[in-house]
């Protein structure tokens, strides 16, 4: 039930001032919410074989607080072979709505959540593929959430209309990949690593582990397969997006057939001249702003020698268990002003740039992105420390 904080100034630990979760939720799912408030959901007690079916949201001035009247009856009918409790996948709408998808099984359940005074909950659809809890998803654009089924087939939700979310099976990676991770390159393609072909035992069947990398395009809705990992990347690996445009894919089988204490750095074709092994020349952010408030537009400064094409904002979110629930993708729109290098960035509101920590990238006409930038989106500012 611990809720902590960490002080990046001083690097220190303590439990938070308004106290603790009011449920234990081992395999729980977290996400920021645009008031900036966390909402967790799901997880199992850990001590009498029952689920935590009450949602609870987090604020800065009152803690943790139940929201009663969204109880799950999924999750509040325990059943450990089912574990409808098991990372939620929940997202937020652009309308600001949280939708939440149980992720084990076949035709679970699609619910659409408030948080408004005691909460409320009701059944919006079902999700029409089987997936293993362990299956993963990402927001990979503005109300567009990726899926992988067992069978290998790419399933995107449009949760935009909350009354009706949509199901389409865009493709067939031609592996399944129980434990995979999902993670947004800055160009907006989805990079997907580690997993197994397999479902049994939690997926851990080393024998079935998948390595390589594979790409999908949402644009050309095709799949670049790459090279493999040296080692498999099975339950409790890890994957995130690096400011510097690479992958690092990490962790994996602990517990399992091996226990991947290390990582690998992934290189996407992008930082490479087309048919060679040398570096790309990359534009380069020279100024930003390390502040904003979404719905706000902002400056940034680029090197005068590239011609940029595209702007975007990576939230990169943290990964486990094969879920990323936090992360999102977007293309900002943006000006030159007086013909460059200074550029003026326009963001949406709160309920698609969520607040949080952000990476700005730009990309040339060559599709080559500059080194990110991490900036704060709608953040508190940090507290005097005379007053700690």
């Amino acid at each position: 039930k611990d809720a902590l904080e960490f002080n990046s100034r001083t690097l220190e630990i303590r439990k938070h001032p308004e106290g603790d979760m009011h449920y234990a939720r081992w395999y729980g799912t977290s996400i920021n919410l645009p008031n900036g408030d966390v909402f967790v959901i799901g997880g199992e007690s850990g001590t009498k074989n029952e689920a935590s079916s009450i949602p609870e949201v987090w604020s800065p001035d009152t803690g943790f607080v139940e929201k009663r009247g969204a109880q799950f009856p999924a999750i509040a009918r325990f059943n450990f072979k089912n574990r409808f409790w098991f990372y939620p996948h929940t997202y937020v709408n652009s309308s600001g709505e949280i939708i939440v998808i149980i992720g084990h099984g076949r035709n679970t359940n699609v619910y659409l959540i408030d948080v408004e005074g005691n909460g409320s909950i009701d059944k919006i659809g079902t999700k029409p593929f089987d997936s293993n809890k362990l299956g993963a998803s990402i927001m990979y654009n503005i109300d567009r959430v990726a899926f992988l089924a067992d069978d290998g087939a790419l399933w995107v939700a449009d949760i935009s209309d909350s009354r009706e979310p949509i199901f389409t099976q865009k493709t067939n990676i031609g592996w399944g990949r129980t434990n995979a991770g999902m993670s947004m390159l800055p160009d907006g393609r989805v990079i997907i690593t580690g997993g197994g072909n397999s479902t049994e035992g939690d997926g851990n069947d080393i024998n079935k582990a998948v390595r390589n990398v594979q790409i999908w395009d949402p644009v050309a809705n095709t799949v670049f397969t790459g090279p493999k990992e040296d080692l498999p990347r099975l339950y409790h690996s890890s994957s995130l997006m690096l400011p510097d445009g690479t992958m690092f894919s990490a962790g994996g089988g602990a517990p399992g057939p091996l226990k991947n204490l290390n990582g690998q750095i992934y290189k996407p074709g992008y930082l490479f001249e087309p048919g060679t092994d040398d570096l790309a020349a990359r534009p380069v952010i020279e100024n930003w702003s390390q502040n904003i408030q979404a719905g706000e537009s902002f400056l940034i400064a680029v090197d005068s020698l590239s011609e940029i094409d595209k702007v975007t904002a990576t939230k990169p979110g943290s990964m486990t268990h094969a879920r990323n629930c936090d992360a999102r993708w977007l293309s900002l729109d943006f000006d030159l002003v007086n013909g460059g290098p200074e550029i003026r960035v326009y963001t949406p509101g709160r309920n698609i740039m969520i607040p949080g920590i952000w990476m700005i990238s730009v990309i040339d006409r060559s599709g080559v992105p500059s080194k990110a930038r991490l900036f704060g989106v709608s953040m508190a500012p940090l507290p005097d420390p005379s007053s700690e």
